[in-house]
C-alpha cells in the first residue's frame, strides 16, 4: 500500500467497498475529496469527479488533490447535485453525509440515472427509510446494504442499481432494505427502526387513526421477526 495512504474511517470505507473496480466515480458533496483521493491512490477507480455545492470545500479538495499529485485523476466542480457531472463519463455515483431528503432531491433531478449503467452508493444521515422508499418506487433495486457502528452512531450505506423489471416491495422493505439480519450492527439498526415504528403507531392511535396504527405495528412485527431469525 502507498505510504501516503490515510484512513477513511468505517463510514466512508463502506462507501468505497461498493465502488466497482476500474470504473469512473462521482463523489457528490465531496467536502475535502478524501474518498476520491483514497479511491485513486488505491487504484480502485480509473478517474473520479468530486463535486460540492460550496466553494470553500472544493478549494480545500483541490489543495488535497494537488498534495497527492492526483490532478490527472480527479476533476473538481462547484455545483448543486449532479448538474455538472458528465453523464456519459461516470459509472458509480456516491452521495454520502446528507439527509435522505437532500439525496432524494439530487437523484430525482437526474433522471438519466435510470439506466443499468450506473451504480448508486448512498449514505444518508437521517430517515433512511424515506430514501429506500424513493428507490423502490422508482425501480432501483437495493443490491446490497451495510450498517456501520462508529462513534456511538449507526450509519447505513445503500448500494442500488436501476432495474428494467418491476420490483416487488412492501413497507417492510422501506425499513429493512438490504440489511442482513446476521450482522450485529444491522440488527441494532433494525431494532431502532422497530422502536420508531411503535412510537409512530402510538401517535396514530392517539389521533384515532387505528388503521395506520395497525399497519405500523404489522411492519414492526415483521422487522422484529426478521431480527429474531438472525439471532437464532
Amino acid at each position: 500500500m502507498n505510504e501516503r495512504m490515510f484512513s477513511l474511517g468505517a463510514r466512508l470505507e463502506a462507501c468505497a467497498d461498493f465502488v466497482r473496480k476500474g470504473r469512473v466515480v462521482a463523489d457528490i458533496g465531496t467536502d475535502h475529496a478524501y474518498l476520491p483521493i483514497w479511491l485513486a491512490l488505491t487504484e480502485k477507480v480509473s478517474r473520479a469527479y468530486a463535486s460540492d455545492i460550496n466553494d470553500e470545500p472544493i478549494k480545500v479538495a483541490r489543495e488535497n488533490i494537488e498534495r497527492y499529485n492526483l490532478n490527472d485523476k480527479i476533476i473538481t466542480f462547484t455545483g448543486a447535485g449532479l448538474e455538472k457531472i458528465p453523464l456519459d463519463d461516470v459509472d458509480d455515483v456516491v452521495i454520502a453525509g446528507m439527509g435522505s431528503d437532500n439525496i432524494v432531491g439530487i437523484l430525482d433531478a437526474a433522471k438519466w440515472l435510470k439506466s443499468r449503467r450506473y451504480r448508486l452508493i448512498l449514505q444518508p444521515m437521517s430517515r433512511v427509510e424515506k430514501l429506500r422508499e424513493y428507490l423502490y418506487r422508482n425501480n432501483f433495486d437495493i443490491v446490497n446494504e451495510k450498517a456501520i457502528c462508529e462513534a456511538n452512531r449507526i450509519y447505513t450505506v445503500v448500494c442500488a442499481e436501476y432495474s428494467d423489471a418491476a420490483i416487488d416491495f412492501s413497507e417492510f422493505n422501506f425499513y429493512a432494505g438490504g440489511l442482513s439480519n446476521k450482522d450485529e450492527c444491522s440488527r441494532k439498526l433494525l431494532k431502532k427502526q422497530v422502536s420508531v415504528l411503535l412510537s409512530e403507531a402510538e401517535g396514530h392511535a392517539k389521533r384515532g387513526d387505528f388503521k395506520g396504527e395497525q399497519r405500523l405495528k404489522k411492519t414492526a412485527g415483521e422487522l422484529m421477526y426478521y431480527v429474531n431469525e438472525g439471532e437464532n
